[in-house]
């Protein structure tokens, strides 16, 4: 295909455009990827932004590259399945908190229920959660919201409606005993204590 020719204000006539040199290349070429591969580790959105497991997939997609070049189809699939697996929500939430704060979380959704009696629950949730942060938890991961207050109530509905292990529910009931004592105190380190006595 050639080029439209281009008009010289000066000459007042068109002028036959030449083409623009190509740049040549220094780097080889790499081969092309067939079009049934699977998307590379960068292509897929990181688990949770967990920089330990976005390292550890680039790792496996390495590995997999290597073994694909090297001949090798059948690890080729067994890494191409782990790294898929590694992209699932069922390894989010299997890999998404290494400490296990569902006792603290059962007992702020007991001090939630407490202050929402007398106030408004979003900013219960909201004081809760700040209290969290500043005793070094971290709030939910999971429940689909960016506010952490929010992913918190989210959690306590989920506790509510009995989606949790039968032991949380009873950690909620001992440390909704605490915090009735006394709801403005919102200590929850000694609620914590208490319902795991």
């Amino acid at each position: 295909m050639s080029a439209l020719p281009i008009f010289d204000e000066v000459r007042r006539e068109f002028m036959p455009a030449t083409p623009a040199p190509q740049a040549a290349s220094c780097a080889p070429r790499r081969a092309r990827v067939p079009r049934d591969a699977p998307p590379s580790v960068r292509a897929a959105p990181a688990v949770e932004g967990d920089e330990r497991l976005v390292r550890f997939q680039s790792c496996l997609a390495r590995v997999r590259q290597t073994l694909a070049d090297g001949g090798n189809p059948a690890d080729v699939e067994a890494i191409g399945e782990l790294i898929a697996f590694l992209r699932s929500p069922e390894a989010a939430k299997a890999l998404a908190d290494e400490h296990d704060y569902r006792p603290i979380y059962a007992v702020s959704a007991a001090y939630i229920d407490v202050l929402a009696i007398t106030g408004d629950e979003a900013a219960a949730a909201q004081t809760l959660a700040r209290k969290l942060i500043a005793l070094g938890y971290e709030l939910p991961k999971q429940r689909g919201d960016t506010r952490g207050w929010k992913r918190l109530l989210l959690w306590r509905d989920h506790l509510a409606r009995g989606q949790m292990p039968a032991d949380l529910r009873d950690i909620y009931e001992r440390a909704l005993k605490f915090a009735r004592k006394n709801p403005s105190a919102m200590d929850l380190q000694a609620a914590l204590d208490h319902a795991l006595a």
